[in-house]
């Protein structure tokens, strides 16, 4: 059976091996990372926010955490939904397997959703430890001012990071996906 054959039912032709429209493929090894990420992540910050922390050198030494523990858990919901948005969409990843204008989609989708749960959690100035701000507030004396603002807002600085590494990953789909819907188009005209 070499060559296109066809169906009784239908004029399809079953294209042979060589000749499958071919985009590139998602490989297994980002999704699953990301979603060992995005679970490791809600984890440590809900069981575990005070492991974000300042260390002191003084006699003795200690750690003064930058969040504030009771205002991080009390945001527990926003936080599992952050998660499950970051695994649906690597999940979406799985079972697309390939760049397409849906996964694109799906991308920015998640990615939105994603980041308005993020400004929920983060911006609040209330998820700050007030003993961090004291902390904050000593050095300002010794530092300039403008660096001792930046380290009063860490939570902002967060944010930030997330919203340029979405940015980054969204345009990265929607390129891949573009030049795959591209090259798609351009053997079917040949083909026709």
């Amino acid at each position: 059976m070499s060559g296109p054959e066809k169906n009784a039912d239908s004029t399809q032709e079953i294209p042979e091996e060589g000749n499958k429209i071919k985009s590139p493929k998602v490989s297994y090894f980002e999704p699953i990372v990301s979603m060992i990420f995005a679970i490791v992540c809600v984890v440590i910050f809900l069981a575990f926010p005070q492991i974000i922390a300042i260390g002191i050198l003084g006699d003795p030494p200690r750690l003064i955490p930058t969040f504030d523990a009771s205002v991080v858990r009390s945001l527990w919901f926003p936080v599992v939904l952050w998660g499950l948005f970051h695994i649906g969409t690597d999940i979406a990843y799985l079972v697309e397997r390939r760049y397409t204008k849906r996964l694109a989609m799906i991308t920015v989708a998640g990615h939105v959703l994603s980041l308005i749960c993020a400004c929920i959690i983060l911006i609040p100035t209330r998820i700050i430890n007030g003993e961090y701000l004291i902390w904050v507030d000593i050095l300002s004396n010794s530092v300039a001012r403008w660096f001792a603002n930046i380290l009063t807002r860490p939570n902002l600085i967060i944010l930030f990071i997330m919203i340029i590494v979405s940015i980054i990953i969204v345009m990265g789909v929607i390129i891949r996906s573009n030049k795959a819907q591209k090259k798609a188009d351009e053997e079917n005209k040949e083909e026709a």
